[in-house]
């Protein structure tokens, strides 16, 4: 991947490394390392000046430099003006602008002729490290301000040649200033890089932050072999398992077998056009299914380096969405069609009926073939006639019906009214209601729910198990439902279709593949959401989220629907 070299040519990663030995596969960002305090700036560069012989004089109070100091503060404004005339020729400073920059260079003189006479005083560089960093200074070069400091050292040089050529003191006091002035350069430097330093580092982290909050997955990938040297925090929580982090693998080796030819020409596509994308393809997971994404690719070039982004777009949400759209249009259009079929055929139905009763009657001792025969009539008509019923509960608009519906009530007279069928059919039924509002929905078509759910369940356990019926409230003001169960499981592949008219996983003759369609119309009718999962050997769960009716009060669970048979 790309690299910055920094001093000496030492290689520092431009993107942060997301390695860690830790659970979650990446490292947290790493501190940044705390700026210098201002006393270790004096110390540092105070060590500098000894180890190099500069330090001629103390730095503590003397009589040389109280003389000093009485000269900067006798000349200070003679200093300001000669300075503000000769930077204002040589920086093009207006005469407006002149008059403040004078001004704050007697005050800045002011300062440093405080340190000056008392080392131990600072307040000259507080103001100096503070301006580097945002202030007027740092609006400009260095090596303008520097220039401006060095003016200063020759202004008051030449006062002192004019005013001390005749004092013994004036070569040390000449001596005094230039050590006076290094020490201030090193530390404006300081001042200048540190500002420099901090800077970057802030944009590095605002960048760094904003590929981290990114609503998508990123990738920083070497253009050479397309291995990922980088990933943001949505990457590593989307794919990064206990033992492995995406980085260090190749692009296409996150793909499935399938999908990995077509990620390689995109990455190859990529480095030669710059940039490359393709739709509907897959990023494996550790224990989850695929994550659906689009891909887009492109060729980041800054200097020497390059390095390849990707990003990929979770689908899933859109695919929930494109799903429900069209299992509500395809509900739609079948809701119609069933309504009209339904009534065309009730009427037929009724006068085939009506025939059977009267040839049974007609017949004074029909035969035991006969009479069977007239019994399997009777009980496939009743089969139709239920057939069309549920095709008509399914086709019914309930928003007319919409009311408060008390969940834990009818759920503990639903499971009273099918003890009997749980007992014989081996299941011990769990009752896990917690207090909730009433939802707004069908009391009918919740009935109906109910019922097909768990006869759903049952019919799952073939040998017996535990059905588990459980209310609790969910955020946004909505009332969830949930009817798990222990048996067979439904396979992946029949999951996206279960809730399809007609479609069933049962024998011929043993299911109309309705109800869970009408299960499906009745929740989304209320306003609600209802979605399956899975494990083969280990059962299945319905889950629902209905809206609360929000005027009701809670209700609390009866004690008697808690345990069932």
């Amino acid at each position: 991947m790309g690299k910055v070299y920094g001093f000496c040519g030492a290689a520092t990663n431009h993107y942060p490394s997301p390695m860690a030995d830790g659970p979650s596969g990446r490292e947290p960002a790493a501190e940044r390392p705390a700026l210098p305090t201002l006393q270790e700036h004096l110390g540092r560069v105070q060590e500098y000046l000894r180890s190099c012989g500069f330090l001629a004089f103390p730095a503590s109070e003397t009589p040389l430099r109280q003389k000093l100091a009485a000269f900067m503060e006798e000349h200070r404004d003679e200093t300001a003006r000669i300075w503000a005339e000769t930077v204002g020729r040589a920086f093009r400073i207006s005469e407006e602008d002149l008059c403040f920059l004078a001004q704050d260079m007697r005050e800045a003189v002011v300062r440093w002729l405080a340190h000056v006479r008392n080392p131990d005083d600072v307040e000259t560089y507080e103001a100096l490290r503070e301006h580097a960093r945002g202030g007027f200074i740092a609006r400009h070069p260095p090596s303008r301000f520097l220039t401006s400091q060095l003016k200063i050292r020759h202004i008051l040089g030449d006062l002192l040649r004019r005013d001390k050529r005749d004092s013994p003191d004036l070569p040390e006091l000449l001596a005094l200033l230039d050590q006076a002035l290094w020490e201030r350069v090193l530390h404006i430097t300081d001042f200048f890089v540190e500002a420099r330093e901090q800077e970057l580092a802030d944009q590095h982290e605002r960048y760094r932050r904003s590929l981290d909050s990114a609503p998508a997955i990123l990738f920083m990938v070497d253009p050479e072999d397309g291995v990922i040297n980088g990933s943001n925090l949505v990457a590593e929580r989307q794919l990064a398992s206990a033992m492995r982090s995406p980085v260090g693998s190749a692009l296409w080796e996150l793909h499935p077998e399938g999908e990995r030819d077509a990620v390689r020409t995109l990455f190859r596509e990529t480095v030669t056009r710059g940039s490359a994308g393709k739709e509907n393809l897959h990023l494996e997971r550790a224990s989850k299914d695929p994550l659906p994404v689009d891909l887009r690719t492109t060729l980041i070039t800054y200097g020497d380096n390059r390095i390849v982004q990707a990003m990929y777009v979770d689908l899933s949400e859109r695919r929930r969405l494109e799903f429900q759209l069209i299992q509500s249009e395809k509900m739609a259009a079948i809701g119609q069609l069933a309504a009209g079929i339904a009534h065309e055929i009730r009427n037929p139905l009724g006068i085939i009926m009506n025939a059977l009763y009267d040839l049974a009657e007609l017949l004074p001792e029909p035969t035991p073939e006969v009479r069977e025969d007239l019994h399997i009539a009777r009980v496939e008509m009743a089969r139709v006639q239920e057939i069309i019923n549920n095709l008509l509960e399914f086709s019914r608009d309930s928003q007319t019906e919409v009311q408060a519906v008390d969940l834990n009530v009818l759920i503990g007279r639903t499971l009273k009214l099918m003890n009997k069928y749980l007992q014989n059919s081996g299941v011990r039924a769990r009752a896990e209601l917690h207090s909730v509002m009433p939802c707004r929905a069908s009391e009918n078509g919740m009935r109906q729910v109910l019922l097909n759910l768990i006869t759903n369940a049952v019919q799952a356990m073939p040998e017996g198990g535990e059905l588990r019926v459980r209310t609790e409230p969910l955020d946004g003001d909505r009332v969830g439902l949930s009817v798990s169960d222990t048996g067979v499981g439904i396979p992946p592949e029949r999951l996206g279709r279960i809730f399809d008219p007609f479609y069933t996983t049962k024998s011929p003759g043993e299911g109309t593949g309705l109800g869970l369609s009408v299960v499906h119309s009745v929740i989304t009718n209320a306003g609600g959401t209802i979605e399956v999962t899975s494990h083969q050997g280990h059962g299945s769960t319905f889950s629902i989220a209905l809206p609360a009716e929000l005027e009701a009060s809670p209700h609390e669970p009866p004690s008697a629907g808690r345990e069932g048979a």
